[in-house]
């Protein structure tokens, strides 16, 4: 290991690794690309305009070297195991599993009965139990249901096919829950291209980024959700997680090539926030998100090489976008989104009679949005923005960003239309997934990517 990859590597005290269990080779530094970003010398704010056409950074290519530990050689008893929502119904849920055991839990958390299934399988919900039918066994209710399939294949719910094993619970009156359990390498395999994509020859230090960070964001989750049915959910709440539909070779091999790997904050797993495309800037989330833990790590970066250099997201779709409503649309999407947002503190109103941004955080994105109505005057603070100024109607896709600049035209005591420009898809938090995509073509490694999207940390190996 050279002495440069050695300061990098760090081991953590929350998990018993031995020396032997640190990574020898993960990745190559180069002498070049790495910023060490700090809020101090943060570019000013991003204006939302044209891609600004400067030469292009000259980086050396990074040699990768490849590891020597595989995943074959880490125990599976090592690997944690994570809980994953799939489905949440009022309805009923299809099993489908060639052979295996199903068992019945009590409230206790114990095993009551089991026996061996194969086929299809069918269950349902009524109050706090989970009631089953099929597959070669007798009908019955527990208070929670688990499956484990035999001799590797693979339990299908739904149609579509997953590791591990299921289990159906009712989360307290909430209809039913079909969680998958799992090892936390075969989780990041389904989660990998849903998240990033598949990604191109010359790209595929991304994959390993990726892999790093979406590690690091589920392990961080473990710990506050012990006492919890699940730790995490399927889809952009948490990671998008698709099972074995999800995998892809190339993918799948940067997972087990970084098998065990995280970003490590004060020895412990990061929150390793990520988004699509940050627009030129990274999000502090102390702006984005002011309810939520802080770290320095995600207090926002400039995404070039250099302050004025461009924007490694700069050919992403969504760098530049504009939106636009008029009065009369506006209206109808406030009223729905402020209440959902701010709840019963929004009173009934029938007119807005102004609208604008309070302020710009250091990344240029908007810090708070005004609402003022007939009724009274509302703030909407941080990433929250985009879950109420949502483009087309109340029940569509959220705003893309609240890295935007506001034109506001007022008429008779009213707001008669609204225009934004803006960059960016996402909370912006974190890793900007098309940055690190065009840092990867450059020829950064996946250590370069993390360490300039989450200054500060160091990588390694828990288990």
């Amino acid at each position: 290991m050279s002495a440069r990859l050695h300061d990098h590597i760090v081991r953590s005290p929350r998990f018993v690794v031995s020396a032997a269990g640190l990574i020898p080779v993960l990745l190559f530094f180069s002498c070049g690309g790495h910023r060490e970003g700090t809020e101090a010398t943060i570019a000013p704010p991003v204006e939302i305009s044209g891609p600004v056409e400067r030469e292009e950074p000259k980086l050396p290519a990074v040699a990768i070297e490849e590891p020597e530990t595989t995943r074959e050689e880490i125990s599976e008893s090592e690997i944690p195991e994570v809980r994953v929502l799939i489905l949440e119904t009022r309805d009923r849920i299809s099993v489908e599993v060639e052979s295996g055991e199903l068992s019945f839990i009590d409230a206790g958390g114990n095993v009551a009965l089991s026996w061996e299934i194969g086929g299809d399988l069918r269950f349902n919900a009524r109050g706090d139990e989970v009631g089953v039918s099929g597959g070669g066994g007798p009908s019955g209710r527990s208070s929670s249901i688990s499956i484990t399939a035999s001799g590797g294949s693979f339990i299908r719910i739904e149609g579509r096919p997953y590791r591990g094993r299921l289990l159906l619970a009712t989360g307290g009156g909430r209809g039913l829950l079909a969680i998958n359990i799992l090892g936390m390498e075969d989780y990041i395999r389904g989660v990998l291209p849903s998240e990033i994509g598949y990604l191109k020859q010359g790209q595929y230090e991304a994959f390993r980024a990726q892999a790093i960070a979406s590690r690091s964001y589920a392990l961080s989750k473990l710990d506050g959700k012990k006492d919890e049915l699940y730790d995490l959910r399927s889809t952009v709440m948490d990671q998008v997680y698709k099972g074995v539909e999800g995998e892809n070779a190339e993918a799948s091999r940067a997972v087990d090539e970084t098998a065990g790997v995280v970003g490590l904050w004060n020895g412990k797993p990061i929150t390793a926030y990520y988004s699509a495309c940050c627009g030129g800037h990274t999000a502090d989330t102390r702006v984005g998100w002011p309810w939520k833990t802080d770290y320095p790590y995600l207090h926002g970066v400039r995404d070039a090489q250099t302050a004025d250099g461009r924007s490694f997201c700069r050919e992403s779709r969504h760098f530049r976008w504009e939106a636009a409503w008029s009065g009369e649309t506006l209206l109808a999407i406030l009223k729905k989104t402020l209440s959902a947002e701010l709840g019963t503190r929004v009173a009934s109103f029938r007119r807005i009679v102004d609208i604008g941004a309070e302020g710009l955080s250091t990344s240029g994105r908007v810090n708070a949005l005004r609402v003022v109505t007939d009724s009274g005057s509302y703030r909407v603070e941080g990433d929250r923005i985009r879950w109420v100024l949502r483009p087309g109607s109340a029940d569509g896709p959220i705003l893309r960003s609240t890295l935007f600049k506001m034109e506001v035209d007022r008429g008779a005591g009213r707001v008669v239309g609204v225009r934004v420009k803006g960059g960016g898809n996402g909370h912006g938090t974190g890793m900007c997934q098309s940055g690190a995509v065009r840092m990867a073509e450059l020829g950064y490694s996946a250590a370069e990517i993390l360490l300039h999207y989450y200054p500060g940390i160091t990588i390694g190996r828990v288990y």
